[in-house]
């Protein structure tokens, strides 16, 4: 059963209240501005932004003349919000307050729960800016008095720029981004798009007859047979959208398919376990081996390391997860998270995050879309902090 909420009182609370002003005073010493975002977001558009895990728990509900709208399920979309009202730019923000997510199936956090949100928009250096923003992190969380945790880091900029520097047509390489966060649907891509026919003679003949044709004699002959079989839909499509479909699939016959070589690089990026320095060294060795250059994205990371280095973080040791942060649609870079590593052995990583962020340069330009305001452009990298977890952790009530 759902658990709505925690309630708070006495000692209770100011224990909470406390934990909350111990994490946010480690961001306002290093410039941080505090504000207060709204608690409710139009739902239409913003759902979009998060991916299907957070969608799926999100608290939705009438507002009344068709619009829904929607519980915030974390503080970035609010924060997004406040920074595009006040121009964009560059700029440093911290709050703290309750959001919204039903649990998973199994969980007992409850629904409401407490974080210590903080967003960095338009670090120049991107690199040192997600040092930082994890040396913040890190700091904050022992002002809050963890006792332990574990860190985990991935960097799904990595992926991103293999996808890129694959030879495959564009819309292969749109198909991969879009389905990045869907680790099992990206795989049976690579293995389609690996692939040099299907099982099916008939659809093989048909696809090679239609891929010989030009575009709109293509289309035309499409149209036409389903026509001739009466087809008017199939589910939702329109014979239009029917015949895009098949020239899709007959361009998609006719590109050379992807080298076992690429997607060997492009399966151990996205599955990649290992200590940070060790699997930068791997990254840079399969890429140029595959005649993938990804420097660019790989030089970044050896900056952070560099950074987290210089900041007393042990970055060459910092475990490295490419499989980490491939849940949350807006993150496309760096993305880190510190749990209790004793409870996740004993009741999974999801209940024993106390804190977790990462980069997302993409979200407020798509975020001031949704918000029906001129397009505002920029780096972002953020973080939130779930205090009631680490006190939970920290008394031994989890």
């Amino acid at each position: 059963m759902t658990k709505a909420s925690q309630d708070y009182s006495g000692a209770a609370l100011k224990t909470l209240q406390q934990a909350c002003v111990d994490a946010t005073n480690v961001f306002v010493k290093a410039g941080f501005t505090t504000v207060d975002p709204g608690s409710v977001l139009e739902a239409e558009n913003l759902l979009d932004l998060y991916g299907e895990d957070v969608r799926a728990r999100a608290f939705v509900f009438d507002g009344g003349e068709g619009i829904d709208l929607c519980l915030r399920p974390d503080l970035t979309l609010p924060i997004c919000r406040h920074h595009i009202g006040s121009g964009g730019g560059d700029a440093k923000y911290v709050a703290s307050g309750p959001v919204y997510r039903r649990p998973s199936l199994g969980e007992t956090r409850p629904a409401q729960f407490i974080q210590v949100g903080c967003e960095w928009f338009g670090a120049s250096d991107i690199a040192a800016a997600d040092a930082q923003m994890l040396g913040l992190v890190v700091e904050a969380v022992r002002a809050v008095d963890a006792k332990s945790f574990a860190v985990t880091t991935g960097d799904l900029g990595v992926l991103f720029a293999l996808i890129d520097a694959a030879d495959i047509p564009h819309r292969w390489r749109k198909r991969l981004k879009r389905h990045v966060w869907r680790p099992a649907r990206f795989a049976s891509l690579l293995e389609d798009y690996a692939s040099t026919d299907s099982d099916d003679p008939g659809r093989n003949a048909l696809l090679k007859a239609l891929g010989s044709l030009e575009p709109d004699d293509a289309r035309a002959a499409v149209e036409r047979m389903l026509a001739l079989s009466e087809t008017t839909h199939v589910g939702l499509r329109s014979p239009e959208e029917i015949a895009s479909r098949f020239i899709e699939q007959a361009e998609d016959a006719k590109a050379h398919p992807l080298s076992p070589e690429v997607v060997a690089v492009i399966e151990t990026a996205a599955t990649l376990s290992a200590p940070s320095g060790e699997a930068l060294t791997r990254l840079r060795d399969l890429s140029r081996a595959a005649g993938m250059d990804i420097t660019p994205v790989l030089d970044q990371f050896e900056a952070r390391l560099t950074h987290l280095n210089s900041l007393g973080i042990d970055a060459d040791t910092l475990p490295f997860d490419g499989e980490f942060g491939r849940n949350l649609e807006y993150y496309n870079g760096f993305v880190f998270e510190l749990f209790c590593s004793d409870m996740a052995e004993s009741t999974g990583r999801r209940a024993a995050q106390i804190a977790g962020g990462g980069r997302y340069d993409g979200l407020l330009a798509a975020s001031s879309r949704a918000f029906g305001v001129d397009t505002v452009k920029g780096s972002a990298v953020g973080a939130a902090i779930r205090p009631e977890s680490i006190i939970a952790i920290r008394e031994g009530k989890a």
